[in-house]
C-alpha cells in the first residue's frame, strides 16, 4: 500500500516538473520574440525620426455670413441657435510638392 502511495507521488512530481518546464520553454520562446518586435521598431522608429521634417505654418480666416430665417407663423417662445461655428482646415502632405 506504501509503495503504490510512493509512485503515485513520484509520477505527480515528475508530471509537475515536465508541465513547469514546458511552460519556461514556452514563455523563453514569446520573450524572444517579442525582443525581435522591439528591436523591429526600434529601427523603423529611428528611420522615421531621421527624416527630412517640413513644417507648415497655416493659418485659416473665415467670415461666417450665413443667415438664420425662421418663419413661425403664431408660434411664441424662443429658439436658441448656437452662433459658433467650427471649421477645421485639412493639409494631405502626400499630395504637396516642395521645391
Amino acid at each position: 500500500m506504501k509503495i503504490w502511495i510512493k509512485i503515485a507521488i513520484y509520477a505527480l512530481l515528475v508530471g509537475a516538473i515536465i508541465t513547469l518546464s514546458g511552460l519556461y520553454f514556452e514563455s523563453c520562446k514569446h520573450v524572444s520574440s517579442l525582443k525581435f518586435q522591439v528591436k523591429e521598431q526600434t529601427q523603423v522608429i529611428d528611420s522615421l525620426l531621421a527624416r527630412r521634417m517640413t513644417l507648415f505654418d497655416v493659418k485659416l480666416q473665415v467670415t461666417d455670413k450665413s443667415k438664420s430665417v425662421i418663419h413661425g407663423r403664431y408660434n411664441k417662445g424662443t429658439i436658441n441657435m448656437p452662433q459658433e461655428r467650427t471649421y477645421t482646415l485639412s493639409i494631405d502632405s502626400m499630395n504637396i510638392k516642395i521645391k
